[in-house]
C-alpha cells in the first residue's frame, strides 16, 4: 500500500467531511436534523443576550420607566426558558439514545465488514491496525464531525447577528477581532496536525499496551504468568512500551505547547485587554454609550470567543477528513476471494491437484489493495505449508489428515473451507473449481470443529446452536450434546441448557474444563445439517477414554456424512476409511489404517511410538 500524506486539498476535505456527515443522515436522520436545529436556536440566542444587553442599558441610562425595562427583560426570560427547555430535552434525554443507535450502525456495518473480508487480511498487521482504528474512532469521529457542524451553524449565526451590532458600536474593534482570531486559528490548525501525527504514529503502541492489560486480567492468561514466570517478560515488553509513549509524548508535546499554549494564548489575551482598554477610552470621551459600552466589552469577549470557535471547528475539519479517509481505507478492503455461484449443488466429491500455498504469499496487500506500484512477492519469497497436494475426498467417506505438528494439517483445512485460495493448482467440488463458489454459500455446506474453537459468553444451547436459539431446536442441542458425550455433564448443571458458560458477564455463569468445552464445540457440527464435516484435533483435550468414547460417537453419528478430522493422536485413525500421511507440508503416504501398517513407513513409526506410550500410560 503507498503511504499516504497527511495534506490534503479543500476538495477533499469537504468531500470526507460530507461523505460521515451524509451517513449520520442515513443511519439517525434526527441526529443530524436536531444538531441542526441547536445550533439555530443557541446562535440566535447568543445574539439575543447582545441585543438585550443594549437595549436594557440603553434604556436605564435614557432614564426609561421601568415598565419599559420590565418588558425588554420579559421577553428575554420567555426566548431563553424556551431554548432552555429544548436544551434540556434534547441534550439530557435524546442525544445519548440517538449516539447508541449510531455507534450500534456503524459497528454492524465494521461488524459485516469485517467478517466479509479473507482470512489472509488478519495475518497482515497492517490491516489489523486499520481495524483496531476504525473501530474506536468510527463512531466517535463521525459523532464530533455532527457536533461540529452543529456548534458551526451556532457560531455563523451569532457571529452575523453580533459583528452587525458590533460595526453600529465601532468598526475598529470588528476589524481587529477578525485579524487577531485568524492568527489564533492558524495555531489551531498546526495544533490539529501535531494530534494527529501524535496518534498516528501512538496506535501501534497503544493497542499493544492493551493487549499487556488484557493478558493480566483475562483468565486465559492466569497459569501461565505465574507458574511459567512469564510476568517478568511481560513486564519488560511493558516498561519497552511505556518508554516509547513517553517518548513521543515528549516529542509532540513541546510542538503543542509552543502553538497552543503560548502563540495562541498570548495573541488572544493581549487582543482582548487592549480592546478592554480601547472601549473604555471611547466611554470617556462621550464617543459610546453606557449600553454601546456595555454591549461592546460583551461582544468583544462574546465574538472574539465566537470567532475563534468558529474556525477552530473549521480547522477540525482536515483532521476529520484524515480520520475518515482511515475509516474508509479500512471499508474499501477488498476480498481476492470471490464467486457467482451460489447454489451449491449435493457432495459427492472434492479433489486437491497439485495444490501449493504459502502463508507469506498470501496475505501481501493485494488482499486488500490493487496498487499498481506494489510488486507483489514470487512464490519463492516464502515457505510453502503445502507442497503440490493431490487427494480426493468422496461422499459418505470419514478421511483421517495425520502428521506431526507443522506438517500443513490444520492449513489444508483451512483451504477445504476456502479461507484462503491456493498460490498453485486447484480445489475441485464436484468437479468444478471452487473458486466459481460463492465462498459464504460453499461453506454453509461445511460443519468445522477447529482446534482453537472459542466458547462464548452465553447460554450452552446458544453455544450448540452457534447462534439463536429458540425451543424448537430444544432435542436438537440435546441430541448434538449427546452425542458429544456431555450428558453427564449437562445432569450435574441440573439438565438446564440456558446454563451461561463463563463468567465473563455473569457471576453465576459456569466455567468449563478443557475437555468440556471441547466437546460443546463437537456438538456444534452434530447440531447442524453439515454434508461435510471437519474436525481438526477433536480429542486434543480428552483422556484416553473419553478419547475412545468420542471416536465411536463420531462414527455413529456422522453416518452418511463426509467426516475430515485432522489429528496427530493416531487412536483416532482407525474408525477413518482413507488416511492421508503429511510431512514438513508434502502428502508422503496414504491408504486405510491397516495398508499404512503393512507399509511400514512413517505412519506405522508414529503409530508405534504413540501405542507404546499408551500402553505405558
Amino acid at each position: 500500500m503507498n503511504k499516504k500524506k497527511n495534506r490534503q486539498s479543500i476538495t477533499a476535505v469537504i468531500k470526507n467531511n460530507a461523505f460521515m456527515m451524509g451517513k449520520i443522515a442515513r443511519h439517525t436522520p434526527a441526529y443530524f436534523f436536531l444538531m441542526i436545529a441547536e445550533g439555530i436556536i443557541w446562535g440566535a440566542m447568543n445574539s439575543a443576550m447582545a441585543v438585550f444587553n443594549y437595549n436594557l442599558l440603553n434604556a436605564v441610562d435614557s432614564g426609561s420607566s421601568f415598565l419599559q425595562a420590565a418588558k425588554i427583560i420579559g421577553v428575554m426570560a420567555g426566548f431563553y426558558l424556551l431554548a432552555f427547555a429544548f436544551d434540556k430535552w434534547y441534550w439530557d434525554y435524546t442525544n445519548p439514545i440517538i449516539k447508541k443507535k449510531l455507534h450500534l450502525k456503524m459497528h454492524e456495518e465494521l461488524f459485516k465488514k469485517a467478517l466479509s473480508l479473507d482470512l489472509a487480511c488478519f495475518d497482515d498487521p497492517e490491516f489489523y491496525n486499520d481495524f483496531v482504528w476504525a473501530m474506536n474512532e468510527s463512531d466517535a469521529r463521525a459523532i464530533r464531525i455532527i457536533e461540529d457542524t452543529g456548534k458551526l451553524v451556532n457560531r455563523i449565526v451569532a457571529s452575523f447577528t453580533m459583528f452587525g451590532l458590533l460595526f453600529t458600536v465601532d468598526p475598529l474593534i470588528a476589524v481587529i477581532l477578525i485579524v487577531s482570531s485568524a492568527i489564533t486559528i492558524a495555531c489551531r490548525m498546526l495544533c490539529n496536525k501535531v494530534r494527529f501525527n501524535y496518534n498516528k504514529e501512538s496506535n501501534e503502541l497503544w493497542r499493544k499496551k492493551g493487549y499487556i492489560n488484557r493478558v493480566y486480567h483475562l483468565a486465559d492468561f492466569a497459569k501461565e504468568i505465574r507458574t511459567n514466570h512469564a510476568s517478568e517478560l511481560v513486564m519488560d515488553d511493558y516498561d519497552e512500551n511505556m518508554e516509547k509513549l513517553l517518548g513521543l509524548d515528549l516529542k509532540y508535546g513541546i510542538k503543542y505547547f509552543l502553538l497552543y499554549g503560548i502563540g495562541w494564548s498570548i495573541v488572544a489575551n493581549v487582543t482582548f485587554f487592549a480592546l478592554v482598554i480601547y472601549s473604555m477610552m471611547m466611554l470617556e470621551t462621550g464617543a459610546m454609550t453606557v449600553g454601546g459600552f456595555a454591549a461592546s466589552i460583551g461582544l468583544i469577549w462574546n465574538v472574539r470567543w465566537i470567532l475563534i470557535d468558529l474556525l477552530q471547528r473549521l480547522s477540525n475539519y482536515p483532521e476529520h477528513s484524515l480520520y475518515v479517509e482511515k475509516y474508509l481505507e479500512f471499508m474499501n478492503y477488498e476480498s481476492v476471494l470471490s464467486g457467482d455461484i451460489t447454489d451449491i449443488p449435493e457432495f459427492e466429491i472434492l479433489e486437491f491437484r497439485n495444490v501449493s500455498f504459502s502463508y507469506e504469499f498470501s496475505s501481501h496487500p493485494r488482499y486488500k489493495y490493487h496498487d499498481d506500484d506494489y510488486n507483489p512477492p514470487s512464490k519463492e519469497n516464502g515457505k510453502d505449508v503445502l507442497k503440490n497436494v493431490n487427494l480426493k475426498i468422496t461422499k459418505g467417506e470419514k478421511v483421517a489428515i495425520v502428521g506431526y505438528n507443522g506438517a500443513g494439517k490444520t492449513t489444508l483445512i483451512k483451504l477445504i473451507m476456502r479461507l484462503y485460495d491456493p498460490i498453485e493448482g486447484e480445489i475441485l467440488y464436484n468437479g468444478v473449481n471452487i473458486r466459481e463458489y460463492d465462498p459464504v454459500s460453499y461453506r454453509r455446506m461445511i460443519g468445522t470443529v477447529f482446534q482453537d474453537f472459542k466458547i462464548f459468553a452465553t447460554t450452552i444451547a446458544e453455544n450448540v446452536m452457534n447462534g439463536e436459539y429458540t425451543d424448537s431446536d430444544r432435542q436438537s442441542v440435546l441430541n448434538a450434546l449427546a452425542a458429544a458425550d456431555f450428558t453427564e455433564k449437562l445432569n450435574s448443571l441440573d439438565g438446564s441448557i440456558s446454563t451461561i458458560l463463563t463468567r465473563e458477564f455473569d457471576d453465576s455463569g459456569t466455567n468449563l474444563s478443557g475437555g468440556e468445552s471441547q466437546k460443546i464445540a463437537i456438538a456444534r457440527v452434530f447440531a447442524g445439517q453439515f454434508p461435510i464435516v471437519i474436525m481438526d484435533e477433536p480429542s486434543s483435550a480428552l483422556d484416553p477414554m473419553a478419547e475412545y468414547k468420542l471416536n465411536r460417537s463420531i462414527a455413529k453419528n456422522t453416518d452418511g456424512k463426509t467426516v475430515v478430522f485432522i489429528s496427530h493422536r493416531l487412536s483416532t485413525t482407525r474408525i477413518a476409511d482413507r488416511i492421508y500421511m503429511f510431512d514438513n507440508g508434502s502428502l508422503i503416504e496414504e491408504g486405510s489404517h491397516e495398508e499404512l501398517l503393512e507399509m511400514g513407513g512413517k505412519y506405522a513409526e508414529m503409530f508405534r511410538v504413540q501405542s507404546q506410550k499408551y500402553m505405558e500410560s
